[in-house]
């Protein structure tokens, strides 16, 4: 995600999934997985990445989690002048 947000000169807020088997209907289960429930079928993986390819938040993996962070007003002009210097 780090070379998007660069090359794109943007933020990037990338939102992965995170589930377990348990989380899927059963006609979706193999038979021989049904008794592993808790199995992650997705581990997640969370990032907010700033324009210059800084992590700023995240990755989040193994759990629920809602991922936040302050953009503020420093880091918006600090961007802009980011972007002047190129």
């Amino acid at each position: 995600m780090t070379h998007i947000a660069v090359e794109g000169s943007c933020f990037v807020l990338s939102a992965n999934q995170f589930c377990r088997q348990s989380d899927y209907h059963r006609y979706c289960v193999e038979e021989e997985e049904e008794e592993k429930d808790d199995a992650v079928v997705s581990p997640g993986g969370s990032v907010i990445v700033s324009p210059r390819g800084e992590i700023m938040e995240g990755p989040r993996y193994h759990g629920e989690y809602v991922l936040s962070t302050d953009l503020g007003m420093y880091v918006i002009i600090h961007f802009g002048n980011y972007l002047n210097d190129h």
